[in-house]
């Protein structure tokens, strides 16, 4: 049997792993910082979820980043909205979310959202949570900043994918 270090190493590729290292870094601060503005208390959660964001978003091209991005952002919107009104009408309570996330499940069927809107669900979990970790959050202001985090961190995704693309056609030619 033949050693290849070529095709061991092939699949590797330090462009898209220095990009997705960027991308978390950018998606940290920003996070921090956006949400830090506006509710000290839960900074570190925003910051994790704009990194989530990104990560998800970050592909090897610009199409289906911006694709990817378009559902993180949708999902995150959806469960946003459905967190809100939920909080609007009862405070958290462990069976109060998983009805909620049993009815949103069925919406996004019913709607076709792709994944059943898994994003939607995590959003949703992610912002019962977090007023249930910080009660003095309105529930506007909660989705709002989450809602917002999950855009920060496609759009440094998509950014990330796009200087990609750039970079290997430069390389390319």
């Amino acid at each position: 049997m033949k050693f290849n270090v070529k095709r061991i190493f092939h699949p590797v590729s330090p462009l898209m792993a220095t990009a997705k290292g960027v991308a978390v870094l950018l998606s940290y601060l920003v996070g921090a910082y956006l949400t830090g503005h506006f509710h000290v208390e839960s900074r570190w959660m925003g910051s994790m979820l704009a990194v989530i964001s990104a990560i998800v978003v970050l592909q090897e091209d610009v199409k289906t980043s911006i694709h990817q991005g378009g559902l993180r952002v949708f999902g995150t919107f959806i469960g946003a909205v459905i967190a809100y009104v939920y909080l609007l009408l009862f405070p958290f309570t462990l069976l109060g979310m998983i009805v909620t996330v049993f009815l949103l499940d069925i919406l996004c069927m019913l709607l076709g959202i792709p994944d059943n809107g898994k994003m939607a669900t995590i959003t949703l979990v992610i912002i019962l949570l977090i007023s249930k970790m910080s009660p003095s959050i309105s529930p506007f202001v909660n989705g709002v900043l989450r809602f917002s985090e999950a855009t920060v961190g496609a759009l440094i995704g998509i950014a990330l994918a796009w200087g990609v693309e750039l970079i290997k056609k430069k390389i390319n030619h």
